[in-house]
């Protein structure tokens, strides 16, 4: 373990006790923690991701063989040596001319994109020159639907990874590696002659490709491209700026010793106790014969399985995660990871989400002694800067799960979840961002992930490759821009905000009406006909683009481009005159009869006042008819419903729908938010019944950061706080309990929080300096006056009908506003 691992997890153990998972502790663990010291940094590996130049484009799955030479000199040959390899699904390995090894992956396994071959090198080493040769083929590969070529290109499998450590298999070593994969290798497509041997003369071979060092950039440590990585000597594929704490598990559950013993379970649910021992029936077993147990720690988290060996020697275990009980022990993921734990060392399992782990004891020689399995969970280091509490418990926990959903996904970039695709997405940032925006105030990673969204797209391509997350991007950068007021870094996506706009634009036709032109993906939700090229998809994203051409004619203004904001106030109203004439059914006066798109023409002010009601009536009202069968939607969409029912002012409803749709999830077990859900799919097993990406499964993820909306609106339209200027200059306070006995909370601004509390009749808000509010007060005719902190005040301008009236704050200080 790295010298800044070691100190993380000391200085942790004293800020937690070794946290577990106990009654009335905070479902985010590192809720109430400071925020640890940086230690000492882990020093990036320096070996190369490399591959040969030439072939067919990577996608298309070619698996003619390369070919690697590399020479290099040793002053002295060490006792042992072992060369690690990784990337390839098979490689014929050739040092000095003689053949040390070949190895095929399993490419049945779930994940077979890497696995860690180890070689010993004893004897095949030499004083002086040594050539290390390799015949390889590509790795089996994922599919991302990613645009960053590093990621494309690492995810399929076509590169190599190498070193030369001077110690036996597995065996931790501080001494310097012998030869590491970098530029000085070459690497060729075709070969001829004894190109295996030292003699071969290799001028004519180019040198390689290289993504760089393998922990050099973010992108490489996405998608799970890089999950058999976890067992390369001295990796951790960790950001930074993320950082590690221990997680005890909190119940150790179907222990199995077949004719092996497994001794002290229980005392890995209490750090510092006498270690886990396990004694062997033989020296090597079977995975069905070999002695197992389950950690379970209690709440889904991030991070990766961390075993302490307390044994002199080696021992040989496979690990499997599972973020529920049954993905666990039905269809891992991840599939199931080998690991050698070293005597008296430590062993890392891949980093991804999970709360369940089970651990088989393979081989060793000897009995097993384990000091300890803990979940190293790895986080983004937050305040909870935001706040909601109210008179609901269901409520409130739905508050916390959806903000902690939002933090789980916030890693080496903000991920739409950190089991599956551990990706950057607009359409998930556009929700979780807003959480992220309202509770954390984060601002480097949200830029960070804004900005990388834009570097992943070829010129002319969407955003993700969806036209509709091009909108969507533009809507999340609006958020962040008014929840923070950065002006310099939104001037600084002025061409390019301009250049994604063109890209939107050429997708219309001369009735103003999207068409797909470029035939990317017009996805919409995971739900028949919003998920392919059909109309209704059609329908969806032409309103997604009617609001992001509304948010960017704002930006624009911002920046100080009218000219090029009056364009987009221009394509917003020709798109909205086109939805009223080619889109609306006539006869029911809605888009359609789905949520998603009536949800979506209400938020870009397409349906007009006349038409909210019938779409209420005939669509959107269905939340509260449980016999009702609405095709699947996602709680992605689901965010937007809600945000359509209070637009309407529908938010009594929306609460209703809450917690029946997030509180279901809840009542089901759920610890963060998942990716799809449905009321009505079987309960017995939920995980196995949920769909996503036109299937079903344990794949489906249970921690997706695009689940987290209600997090948001609780603050947005119970507390009633939104920003209506940059960084909250202006912002408005619109409270509306929908029914509860009492709400509070707080709202991030970069001028400091605002506190809000409510009761019926009586708001009371402290304001920082900095901030003008205008509190949209209730009132009826009954309301003989309004009082500002026990003094009748004339009230501003009345809204909504004359339901609101208007009190406006422009100096800091506690009010409190009352409607007797």
């Amino acid at each position: 373990m790295t010298t800044r691992v070691l100190a993380l997890f000391t200085t942790l153990a004293l800020f937690s006790g070794l946290a577990t998972a106990q009654a009335g502790a905070p479902l985010d663990p590192t809720r109430n923690l400071p925020v640890p010291p940086s230690a000492s940094a882990h020093t990036p590996l320096p070996e190369q991701y490399i591959w040969a130049r030439g072939g067919p484009p990577v996608r298309q799955g070619d698996t003619q063989p390369r070919y690697f030479r590399v020479a290099f000199n040793l002053a002295s040959v060490p006792t042992n040596a072992t060369l690690y390899l990784a990337g390839p699904r098979s490689a014929t390995i050739y040092l000095n001319g003689k053949l040390v090894d070949q190895y095929d992956s399993d490419l049945t396994a779930p994940r077979p994109d890497f696995r860690v071959f180890a070689t010993p090198l004893s004897g095949a080493l030499r004083v002086g020159r040594n050539v290390l040769a390799l015949e390889v083929v590509r790795g089996k590969g994922g599919s991302p639907s990613t645009n960053a070529a590093s990621i494309i290109q690492l995810a399929h499998g076509e590169v190599v990874v190498a070193k030369i450590l001077p110690s036996a298999p597995w065996v931790p070593t501080e001494s310097p590696a012998l030869l590491l994969s970098d530029t000085a290798w070459k690497g060729t497509l075709a070969v001829g002659g004894d190109w295996q041997s030292p003699a071969f003369d290799d001028s004519a071979w180019p040198k390689v490709t290289t993504l760089g060092p393998i922990e050099s950039d973010i992108d490489l440590l996405q998608w799970n491209a890089d999950a058999g990585m976890y067992n390369w000597p001295g990796y951790e594929g960790i950001s930074p700026f993320l950082r590690q704490m221990p997680l005890a598990a909190v119940a150790v559950t179907h222990v199995f010793s077949g004719r092996s013993t497994i001794a002290n379970a229980d005392a890995l649910t209490k750090p510092g106790s006498a270690p886990l021992t396990v004694r062997l029936s033989a020296p090597m077993l079977a995975q069905q014969d070999a002695p197992s147990l389950v950690l379970d720690f209690g709440r889904e988290t991030a991070g990766r399985l961390r075993i302490v060996s307390t044994s002199a020697t080696p021992a040989l275990v496979s690990i499997d995660y599972g973020e529920s009980e049954n993905e666990l022990l039905n269809q891992p993921y991840l599939g199931t990871d080998l690991l050698t734990v070293p005597g008296n060392g430590t062993a890392y399992g891949p980093k991804s989400a999970f709360r369940y782990a089970r651990v088989r004891f393979l081989s060793a020689q000897g009995p097993i002694q384990i000091g300890s399995i803990q979940l190293d969970a790895i986080y983004y280091p937050v305040t909870y800067a935001g706040s909601f509490e109210s008179s609901d418990p269901l409520l409130n926990k739905i508050w916390e799960t959806g903000a902690y959903t939002a933090h789980l996904c916030m890693q080496d970039d903000i991920w739409d979840a950190p089991k599956r695709d551990r990706e950057r997405w607009a359409g998930d940032l556009d929700v979780s961002g807003r959480v992220i925006d309202n509770v954390f105030a984060d601002r480097f990673l949200m830029e960070d992930t804004l900005t990388r969204l834009l570097d992943d797209r070829d010129a002319g391509q969407h955003v993700n490759a969806i036209p509709g997350y091009s909108a969507l991007w533009i809507s999340a950068l609006t958020q962040y821009y008014l929840h923070t007021g950065s002006l310099d870094y939104l001037k600084g996506l002025h061409q390019r905000l301009l250049d994604l706009l063109a890209t939107m634009d050429a997708e219309m036709d001369s009735d103003h009406l999207f068409a797909d032109k470029s035939k990317e993906w017009p996805f919409v939700d995971w739900s028949p006909d919003l998920s392919a090229d059909t109309p209704e998809a059609r329908r969806g994203t032409q309103f997604e683009y009617i609001l992001a051409y509304h948010d960017a004619a704002y930006l624009l203004r911002e920046m100080g481009d009218s000219a090029a904001a009056g364009k987009r106030d221009e394509a917003a109203a020709q798109l909205t005159a086109a939805a009223q004439a080619h889109l609306l059914d006539a006869a029911t006066g809605t888009f359609g009869s789905r949520w998603q798109v009536n949800s979506m023409a209400i938020l870009a002010g397409a349906a007009t006042p006349a038409q909210v009601p019938a779409i209420w009536s005939t669509v959107l009202a269905h939340t509260a008819d449980a016999s009702f069968r609405e095709p699947p939607i996602t709680p992605f969409y689901n965010a937007y419903v809600l945000s359509a029912m209070a637009t309407t002012g529908h938010r009594v409803e929306a609460l209703a729908w809450i917690r029946k749709y997030w509180g279901g999830m809840i009542a089901e077990g759920a610890t963060s938010f998942w990716e799809a859900y449905d009321t009505h799919w079987p309960t017995r097993n939920p995980h196995v019944s949920l769909q996503a990406d036109g299937s079903t499964g344990y794949f489906v993820s249970l921690a997706h950061g695009w689940s987290s909306g209600p997090t948001a609106w609780l603050m947005e339209e119970v507390l009633g706080i939104q920003p209506t200027g940059a960084g909250f200059r202006t912002a408005t306070l619109r409270p509306d309990l929908a029914g509860l006995a009492w709400a509070r909370g707080t709202e991030p601004t970069p001028h400091g929080p605002i506190a809000i509390d409510l009761k019926p009749a009586q708001t009371t808000v402290t304001l920082p300096a900095g901030v003008t509010l205008s509190v949209l007060v209730p009132v009826s005719p009954r309301h003989s006056s309004i009082l500002l902190n026990g003094k009748p005040v004339a009230p501003g301008p009345l809204n909504e009908e004359g339901t609101r009236a208007t009190i406006l704050l422009t100096q800091p200080g506690t009010y409190t506003v009352e409607t007797p």
